[in-house]
């Protein structure tokens, strides 16, 4: 049996358990930032998910206006006021800008574009959907004749989509031409 000295245990300085708990520190800190960088990917994949979510409510909206005037078997009247459902390019709401999709809150949404009726799971808000008439134009060449409204119209339709919040939002357009 080996038998220990006095003198040789007050001879030691402690220099493992200053390694120790180095290393339990950097163990920690380790620990602390994967936990960290794991809420923060997690709250990535979430946001990217609402994002997804808010397209594909704006892409059935889109299809819901492309749709309505594929149903159409007279060619509809535009208006300033989007009464007939079809605005007119030029009109008072688009006069201001170029790009007045940009400018219009939830509520000029609400009262002004057609808000689509089926039940989409895990969104805020059903979709909007608005459509204005870009181009007419007539199959005669002949000048001169008002009589002739046989032709191809060229429709914008522009979708507002929201995802699981309304902070969330997509907007989407496509052209869509009709015969009529």
């Amino acid at each position: 049996m080996k038998h220990f000295s006095r003198t040789s245990f007050y001879q030691q300085s402690g220099a493992v358990l200053v390694i120790s708990l180095i290393m339990l520190l950097l163990l920690t800190l380790i620990g602390v930032t994967g936990t960290q960088v794991t809420s923060m990917e997690e709250k990535m994949a979430g946001n990217m998910k609402d994002q997804n979510m808010a397209f594909q409510a704006a892409e059935s909206g889109l299809r819901a206006g492309e749709a309505w005037v594929a149903g159409q078997a007279i060619r509809p009247v535009p208006n300033n006021t989007g009464s007939t459902q079809v605005w007119i390019l030029d009109s008072a709401a688009t006069a201001a800008s170029s790009n007045w999709w940009e400018e219009r809150n939830a509520a000029w949404w609400g009262s002004n574009a057609v808000q689509f009726v089926a039940t989409l799971s895990d969104i805020k808000t059903n979709p909007y959907y608005l459509i204005e008439q870009q181009y007419f134009d007539k199959d005669s060449l002949t000048l001169g004749i008002s009589t002739d409204n046989s032709g191809r119209v060229l429709y914008r339709v522009t979708a507002k989509g929201t995802g699981g919040s309304d902070l969330t939002r997509a907007l989407l357009q496509s052209t869509y031409s009709k015969r009529f």
